[in-house]
């Protein structure tokens, strides 16, 4: 099996940090980042298929919380030890594994409950992350690139270096290629780059894609387990969200939908349903920029930090070319991420959210010059809340 022809962008430092832990490493723990998406859960078990491969056995994923219903099918999702179901062992497992491997995130903060156990670790960690963080250094022990387009990427390339250290790398690189790696590592780059339509113009993407494609996976029918996988309450939500929750923003190209916990409830909203929404107005000509703001309940470690409020509201950012996200994600609600996808968070009712993102808006957001005719006739979506 040829390995492909990548370009060397892995230190020789961290590649020897990696080689070197991962060799005196018995027991692993690889861990992703909360409400996990595509690329975390399909980075980390990715890796977890890949450590099967080169022998080692005590090795354990764990997901802060749960994982979107349209993710289960994937291999390996079985062996996901979710925290918020065995807390004390999977922080346990954290504090004791004799390496933990972060895919798909670089700061304590982004595991919930586990961010004490994490931080507090004196045995190795080793960051695997696209994301741009406060956290993001030059040190062997953290692999980070935020202009890679997703974490299941990067962990391709990681063990492609792996292998080229092996006496019979070929035949290494055959016994991990398998189509339960290849479809991890497929699925995450996949759902990070919305099926290939952003953050994907770099060749070395499609040579990946076709190397993995070798294994015999059916990138149609992933596509449509993901994305043609949700029911018929998801779809009603959307037109809910459009018709009656989208508020627009022509003079800052803005689109804002808001939801609270009790509409959610009233079209049956499961996890991973709200996947997705946040782009849908970036269809919209003329607006560049998509927020989506949704209640959420206090998980138990935030609660002193919530204060008096009685919800927090979870905030996705979406923006086109080159209009930053991050920026206010980080500097205003508790986030950061992508220049074009961002997240982050308020506590308090999904309202007082909304209207602590118009008093910054301003501030982020480019005022358009003009305001076209198509962008104020519609007025019985605009002035809807």
């Amino acid at each position: 099996m040829l390995i492909p022809a990548l370009s060397d962008r892995i230190s020789s430092e961290q590649k020897d940090y990696f080689m070197h832990h991962l060799a005196l490493s018995g027991s692993i723990v690889v861990l992703t980042h909360q409400n996990p998406d595509g690329d975390a859960v399909g980075s980390s078990l990715a890796m977890r298929h890949f450590l099967h491969a080169i022998g080692k056995t005590d090795v354990t994923n764990i997901v802060p919380t749960s994982f979107p219903d349209f993710l289960a099918w994937m291999p390996g999702t079985e062996d996901i030890v979710l925290y918020e179901s065995q807390p004390d062992w999977a922080a346990q497992k954290v504090r004791e594994a004799e390496l933990v491997i972060c895919t798909d995130l670089a700061e304590a903060k982004r595991v919930a409950g586990l961010e004490d156990a994490l931080a507090s670790r004196t045995k190795p960690v080793l960051i695997i992350d696209h994301h741009l963080s406060a956290v993001c250094t030059e040190q062997p022990w953290q692999i980070a690139f935020p202009d890679c387009a997703s974490a299941s990427e990067l962990v391709f390339r990681v063990v492609c270096e792996y292998v080229r250290h092996s006496s019979d790398a070929e035949a290494l690189f055959a016994r991990i290629l398998t189509p339960e790696f290849a479809t991890c590592i497929y699925t995450g780059m996949m759902t990070d780059t919305g099926n290939f339509s952003y953050n994907s113009c770099h060749p070395e993407m499609y040579t990946i894609i076709a190397t993995l494609l070798t294994t015999g996976i059916n990138k149609d029918a992933i596509y449509d387990k993901v994305f043609n996988a949700y029911s018929a309450d998801r779809m009603r939500l959307i037109g809910y969200c459009l018709y009656h929750k989208m508020r627009l923003y022509p003079e800052y190209h803005t689109a804002v939908i808001t939801l609270d916990r009790k509409e959610m409830y009233r079209f049956n909203a499961k996890s991973g349903d709200m996947e997705g929404i946040v782009n849908m107005p970036l269809q919209i000509k003329d607006v560049y920029y998509s927020v989506f703001l949704r209640e959420d309940k206090i998980p138990p470690h935030q609660r002193e930090q919530a204060g008096a409020a009685k919800v927090k509201v979870k905030m996705s950012f979406r923006s086109q070319g080159d209009r930053p996200v991050n920026s206010i994600a980080r500097e205003c609600f508790h986030g950061g991420g992508h220049m074009n996808a961002a997240g982050g968070e308020f506590f308090g009712a999904v309202g007082k959210a909304a209207e602590a993102f118009e008093q910054v808006m301003p501030k982020f957001f480019r005022r358009a010059e003009t305001i076209t005719n198509a962008q104020t006739t519609n007025s019985e979506v605009t002035n809807t809340k």
